[in-house]
């Protein structure tokens, strides 16, 4: 099994009290925001040390939430400070962006100048993405699997031509090509029965989910199974990704107590609150649509660590528990062949998060990598 990382590069000082939408320049802090940035590079180097096989960044806008506005600019400025270790983004909002082909040249040059150490991911992103680059929702799905053709054709066709709904492009000769051939590893992060089919029309294409309860996940791989063969495609356990929060600590009753906090202001304020408070302004820009539609899948806001890890969302414990408990995922799941552990939580302190890839880089990552990925 390869293990990851995902981080959404939160910003490193709680606000908790301060947390609306739009949050306010007043609550910024430059030197704030620089060692962000320096913690997570110090983090990545520690990841590459320790066994990870990657680190897995994503994209977001306008919120201390995530400072990662650009997972390709960061993501390069990392490549430069490790050696080995996998590149990926999951991913590159793609329904925000105006020229797809913009995307794929970013990461073809990310890709040569890597060696090939590039997985490019895509995800459509929450609706708090669209409100912040004034783009309407309703065109978030049809944007997003238009723009993946294109940056699929500029990778593999001599010349690129598209003439679709929302680009056009003609005899577009890309340079330079991805490293890979013939391209780099495609991931596609996914909720929700129309996109997790429209990943299994796509051969090769890696399903990342996350940030559902295990049923919803367990729900979700039985139909994209299903889909695979009726789309003609084959799918192993390797076309599969999983992400799950994750704190290991000494003993059970240290790492619950270290973690809980930190989660939890993750979860019911960094994510529940300034969602929340942005939903009327989502509302107001897309009249078409209903509450239910934009609301989180999952209850963040209000529910408690102890709910939330029975549910499946966070692995917490000693290096055996989290070890034991990824595997009964695992089983449920009929297997996974990427494992992404999300071990930076909030304004957690740096130290607590390095000694929380330490440990799991030397008690859970070896087990992990002997684990024979099972067939789906």
């Amino acid at each position: 099994m390869q293990v990851f990382t995902f981080d959404f590069v939160p910003y490193g000082k709680d606000l908790t009290g301060h947390l609306k939408y739009p949050v306010g320049r007043e609550n910024y802090e430059s030197e704030v925001a620089a060692k962000t940035y320096e913690n997570h590079v110090e983090q990545f180097q520690l990841m590459e040390e320790v066994g990870f096989d990657g680190v897995c960044l994503n994209e977001h806008h306008g919120s201390p939430y995530s400072l990662d506005n650009s997972p390709n600019v960061f993501l390069a400025y990392v490549a430069a400070k490790t050696k080995r270790i996998k590149l990926a983004m999951a991913g590159n909002l793609l329904p925000l962006h105006g020229h797809p082909l913009r995307v794929a040249e970013e990461l073809a040059m990310l890709d040569n100048l890597t060696r090939g150490r590039i997985i490019a991911g895509f995800v459509r992103g929450i609706p708090r993405e669209y409100l912040a680059l004034s783009t309407p929702l309703r065109e978030g799905r049809p944007r997003f699997e238009e723009a993946l053709d294109v940056i699929l054709k500029a990778w593999t066709h001599d010349l690129l031509n598209h003439d679709g709904q929302f680009y056009h492009y003609k005899d577009v000769d890309m340079w330079p090509r991805p490293y890979q051939n013939p391209h780099p590893p495609v991931w596609i992060g996914a909720i929700g029965p129309e996109p997790t089919r429209n990943v299994a029309k796509r051969p090769g294409v890696t399903l990342c989910s996350t940030f559902q309860p295990t049923v919803a996940i367990k729900k979700q791989l039985q139909l994209f199974r299903e889909s695979c063969a009726e789309f003609g495609r084959p799918c192993s356990a390797h076309d599969i990704l999983i992400a799950r929060h994750v704190f290991v600590a000494e003993s059970q009753k240290e790492a619950e107590k270290l973690c809980k906090t930190h989660f939890e202001y993750y979860f019911q304020h960094l994510l529940g609150k300034i969602n929340n408070a942005a939903i009327q302004r989502i509302l107001d820009m897309n009249p078409e649509l209903t509450f239910d539609s934009v609301k989180t899948p999952y209850p963040y806001d209000i529910t408690p660590m102890e709910k939330m890890r029975e549910d499946g969302f966070v692995l917490v414990g000693t290096p055996d528990r989290v070890y034991q408990d990824l595997m009964a995922q695992y089983e449920e799941y009929g297997g996974f062949g990427t494992f992404m552990a999300i071990v930076r939580m909030g304004a957690m302190p740096q130290e607590l998060v390095l000694n929380n890839v330490r440990l799991f880089g030397k008690e859970v990552i070896p087990r992990l990598h002997a684990l024979e990925a099972k067939a789906a």
